[in-house]
């Protein structure tokens, strides 16, 4: 339990204020808002920021196995890879075997994922001074402890 924000069954149990579902996509869109505004003049959002950087982070990998290891729609991350794609941010070839494309960053795509990566880490930073470095941590690790749920 943290705080006294939860109900128990027996109490209120249609409190919305309260829905885990509700709380975590309303902080979701915020949190994307302001690092929207830090990667705009790359001409990204920052969903795409977040898919260049797995992109960087298995390079060489499947859609599906990138897809798998963010625990994101397979459709929604080819969806945004594309839109990388025709940017020349993203390229793909094909795999040795098997008609599976394998994607990784283009020079160009690499090279702008090093120019914003300093204002990804203004991001965090400004964050982390709001809410208290203590709890940016905490948040952090409560985060992935839900995405394995």
């Amino acid at each position: 339990m943290i705080g006294n924000d939860f109900r128990t069954e027996d109490q209120d149990a249609d409190d919305f204020s309260v829905c885990m579902l509700f709380n975590v996509r309303k902080a979701a869109r915020a949190i994307s808002r302001r690092y929207d505004r830090y990667v705009t003049h790359f001409g990204l959002k920052a969903a795409q920021f977040s898919v260049m950087v797995l992109v960087r982070e298995h390079d060489g990998k499947t859609v599906s196995e990138m897809a798998e290891t963010v625990c994101m729609e397979r459709t929604t991350l080819l969806r945004n890879l594309s839109g990388l794609e025709r940017k020349g941010l993203v390229t793909t070839r094909k795999a040795e075997s098997g008609k599976a494309r394998l994607y990784e960053l283009t020079p160009s795509g690499s090279s702008m994922l090093d120019e914003a990566l300093p204002f990804w880490r203004q991001a965090q930073a400004e964050l982390a001074r709001e809410i208290g470095a203590d709890n940016f941590s905490e948040t952090v690790k409560a985060l992935k402890v839900l995405a394995t749920l």
